[in-house]
């Protein structure tokens, strides 16, 4: 069974930062392309290293959102989206990663 994660990245020349949502898990890099990546291998060593828990903690494990001032953060980005600022030079993408349940 495979669970959409929702993802977030913001960034600029050099200097790139990519979140999962649901998982917390946070990665940087130098492009959009690597953090995504990243992020991608990031959730995939999580979910190995929680799938050998009991389960219990593995319930607990696997639904763990960022704190909320990363999703409000995140609210922002899809607001900003909408009533853009061109002023603004920074990038920002969201998408989803499909991860194992």
């Amino acid at each position: 069974m495979t669970r959409t994660l929702r993802c977030y990245a913001e960034g600029g020349p050099g200097d790139w930062e990519a979140i999962c949502l649901d998982l917390d898990i946070a990665v940087q890099g130098e492009t959009f392309e690597e953090v995504y990546r990243s992020l991608g291998e990031a959730i995939a060593l999580y979910g190995e290293a929680v799938s050998d828990l009991p389960a219990d903690e593995r319930a607990r494990l696997v639904q763990r959102p960022s704190p909320l001032s990363v999703r409000l953060r995140f609210l922002g980005h899809v607001l900003g989206s909408v009533f853009a600022d061109r002023g603004d030079s920074r990038e920002r993408h969201d998408f989803t990663m499909p991860a194992a349940a």
